[in-house]
Order: C-alpha cells, then sequence, then structure tokens
C-alpha cells in the first residue's frame, strides 16, 4: 500500500510541531516551577501573573499537550478505520497504543502541579476511581501517590513522571517517525503546498484556543489546594472524564467482571494487528472490528457527557420531608458544604456513584461515633481511600452523623431540597433550633 502524501506529511508536521510548542514552553515553566507543597501554587501564579508572557507561556504548554493528545487519538482512530494496520508491521500500531497512553499519563501527571483546588480535587477523584479495581487498585493508587495521602510526595512523584513521561513520548514518536513505511520514497523532499495549509490550519485553530477559550484545557488558579475542602463541580482532568465514570458505573455494580472485561478491552487494542488477520479494509465488511470500535467511541462520548453532567451534582440535597429535626437539617447543610455529593449518592439519587451510597450508614447499623470518627479519619477504618480527614466542629460532627442515620426509606418520605435554598435557612451552627421551630 502507498502511503498518502497529505496523510503522511500532515501527521509528521502536526505531531513533531506540537511536541516542540510544548517542550520549549515546558522548559520554559521548568524554570520558574517550584515542585513543593507550600509554593508550587504560588510560582505557577507567579508565572501566570507576573512574568512577561507568562500566561501565553502557560497556555500554549497546557493546549499543546492537550492537542497532541487528541491528534494522537485520531490518528489511531484513522487508522483502525481505514485498515492501515493490516498491511504493515504491527510493532506500528503498538508504538502508537503506547503513544496515546504515554501522552494520557504526561498530562494527567501535568494536571495536577499546579496544585489548585481543581487540580488536586480532580486527580483525588481520578485516583479515588482507580482504587476500586479490584485486587491492584489500592496498590496501584498508592504507588502512585507515593504513600496514603495526596502530599508533597505525590506532588514530587508527578513531577517526576510528568518529566519522565514527557521523555518517553519524545522516543516513542521518533521511533514511530523511524519506522513509518514508505519513509522518504511516497513522499520525496516531504514537501505539499495543500499540507502547509492544513498545517497553518491547526496552528490557527491552536492559538485560537489560547486565545478565545484557555479553560478547556488551561487550569484557570482560582484557589491554592485544600485537602480539607472538597469544592463544588470539580471535574477530573476532561482526557479522563469518560474512565472515571465508566468505573464509577460498572465496578461499583459488577466489579470482578467489569475488571475482566477492560483487561480484554486492553489486550484487543493491543493486539488488534495479531488478532485481525482478515485482508479486508473496509469498515463495513468487518461487522466485528466495527461493532466493537464503534461501542467504545459510543461509550467514551456517553460517559464523557455524564461526567460534564455530573459536574452539577451537589445542586440538590436530599432531606426527610416529614418535619426533619434541627439536628438533621444542619447535618444536611455540613454534607452540602463539604460537598460531600460530588463522591456520593443519597438513596440513589443526588450524587455521584464513585463512593458508597450515606444510606449504607443506616443499614449497617454504624453508631454515631463511629462515624464521626470515620468522617474524622477515613485512612484508620479504610487504608488506602481518597476520602481526606476532615476538621469539624463537634456539633456539625454530631448533625451530620444525625443526618446519615436519618436515611431510612422504610421509616419516612424524602425530599431533593436546592442546595441555595438548604443553606440560606437559618443561620450559622448553635442557632437552628431557634429558627425551625
Amino acid at each position: 500500500m502507498k502511503t498518502k502524501k497529505f496523510s503522511f506529511n500532515f501527521l509528521t508536521y502536526s505531531l513533531w510541531g506540537g511536541f516542540a510548542l510544548t517542550l520549549f514552553s515546558g522548559i520554559f515553566l521548568l524554570v520558574h516551577y517550584v515542585p513543593t507543597f507550600a509554593q508550587a501554587f504560588a510560582s505557577v501564579q507567579r508565572v501566570n501573573e507576573q512574568i512577561p508572557f507568562g500566561w501565553m507561556v502557560r497556555r500554549i504548554h497546557a493546549v499543546g499537550g492537550g492537542f497532541l493528545l487528541l491528534l494522537f487519538l485520531f490518528h489511531l482512530l484513522r487508522v483502525f478505520i481505514v485498515g492501515e494496520y493490516k498491511t504493515r508491521a504491527g510493532s506500528m500500531w503498538v508504538f502508537e497504543v503506547l503513544l496515546v497512553f504515554a501522552a494520557l499519563w504526561v498530562n494527567f501527571a501535568g494536571f495536577f502541579l499546579p496544585l489548585s483546588q481543581e487540580a488536586f480535587w480532580g486527580t483525588a477523584s481520578t485516583l479515588s476511581a482507580l482504587s476500586t479495581i479490584p485486587w491492584i487498585g489500592n496498590s496501584l493508587v498508592e504507588f502512585i501517590r507515593g504513600g496514603r495521602e495526596l502530599g508533597g510526595m505525590a506532588l514530587s512523584r508527578f513531577f517526576s513522571m510528568h518529566l519522565g513521561g514527557a521523555a518517553l513520548v519524545a522516543l516513542l514518536l521518533f521511533g514511530h517517525d523511524r519506522m513509518a513505511p514508505g519513509r522518504g520514497e511516497e513522499a520525496p523532499g516531504g514537501q505539499s503546498p495543500r499540507n502547509l495549509w492544513i498545517f497553518g490550519l491547526v496552528l490557527l485553530l491552536l492559538f485560537g484556543v489560547i486565545t478565545l477559550a484557555p479553560n478547556w484545557f488551561t487550569d484557570p488558579l482560582r484557589q491554592a489546594a485544600n485537602p480539607t475542602v472538597n469544592p463544588e463541580g470539580t471535574l477530573p482532568p476532561w482526557f479522563f472524564i469518560s474512565l472515571q465514570e465508566a468505573f464509577s458505573f460498572f465496578l461499583s455494580t459488577y466489579p470482578v467482571l467489569s475488571a475482566i472485561l477492560a483487561v480484554l478491552v486492553l489486550v484487543f487494542i493491543l493486539g488488534l494487528p495479531f488478532l485481525d488477520r482478515n485482508p479486508e479494509k473496509n469498515l463495513l465488511q468487518r461487522p466485528v472490528s466495527l461493532s466493537i470500535g464503534a461501542a467504545l467511541v459510543m461509550g467514551i462520548v456517553y460517559f464523557t457527557l455524564v461526567g460534564m453532567a455530573g459536574a452539577h451534582y451537589g445542586e440538590k440535597v436530599v432531606l426527610p420531608a416529614d418535619h426533619p429535626s434541627p439536628a438533621e437539617v444542619r447535618g444536611a447543610q455540613v454534607y452540602a458544604l463539604k460537598n460531600c455529593a460530588y463522591c456520593h449518592q443519597v438513596l440513589g439519587h443526588q450524587g455521584r456513584r464513585e463512593g458508597p451510597d450515606m444510606s449504607v450508614m443506616r443499614q449497617r447499623n454504624r453508631s454515631p461515633e463511629w462515624i464521626q470518627r470515620f468522617i474524622l479519619n477515613a485512612q484508620l477504618y479504610q487504608p488506602g481511600t481518597t476520602m481526606p480527614r476532615y476538621e469539624i466542629p463537634l456539633e456539625d460532627l454530631e448533625a451530620l452523623s444525625a443526618y446519615l442515620l436519618s436515611l431510612d426509606p422504610t421509616r419516612r418520605v424524602f425530599q431533593a431540597v436546592d442546595r441555595e435554598t438548604l443553606l440560606n435557612f437559618g443561620a450559622p451552627a448553635g442557632s437552628w433550633e431557634k429558627k425551625i421551630k
């Protein structure tokens, strides 16, 4: 098969151009970045606000990394659709899959480095989803974090893996380029006005996103990370939204079956050139490949949309409809203020399925004292959990345990109350009885 000049050259220009932009902007940021938990956010903020054109370089780095990942994904999808993997060495396909995985990891590690609230809690939610993998989940997450908590050791590890991953991407990209079929033969000189026009359009789109919609890829740096306060509406990295939602949906219901299915999908993707020996390249004549590929793409799109909608979890809070006690109301307010709905549902509603449903406290006959101790330090009861320690006043802690123990659908009727309505009902802790009576 002859390689088309347009496809080969355009891909080469785009990949190496995107990598060069990301690399040199990253070197600039590396000079100013301080990889410590106490100073990381301030150093990134200083680049953004005080260093001349630092904000632009930071946008170029973040958007360039995202564009590079998208180019890898689109190229892999194109090779699958046209059946190009059938007429070349299987190692080429493996190289391209590894490139996607390496680019995913580099982007994920870099997402945590600004150490803002969004970066901290987005990373924490992704690690929480990974921890649900049967048999290896907790060990894998503990290895990634370098310990049991997202702290200074985790930042050091993410920083090292971001740099090491970038070097791995460079090596894989170079190896992929050297292995490309017909290199130097099918596209002599590597020049084509058409290619350069398309490459120019890609650059225009890149800088358009940098200028007009930087927050799609760039951390807005609203607030430094606070491990004790889970902000409302925080999303994981955009490229992990679908994976996290799929994990939350499947692993919470069928953990072992889901893990086996995930391994089979991974084996299918890596071994596609060796498993698919049918010489037919027309996608419509490859029903098995078409079905699996369509299912994967639709699954990614569906779970991404579900995850984006999940940013609105917590806008309503489940509350007993039949005259809740002052303590139950206050407990529901603490539940809302701590944004517990970002990880938990209540009676199957108004929250994400990442953690257990809050009604299990009542079902398992937990005592108020046990619940309070668990909230203060969940690590003592579930080593490896991503649930942070909470410093909550005793009065609020008692109210929260009262609210959780009230969640018994066999005895009471419940309603969903708007978050703002709930929070505006009454005054700070200590005066709820007066307001409700």
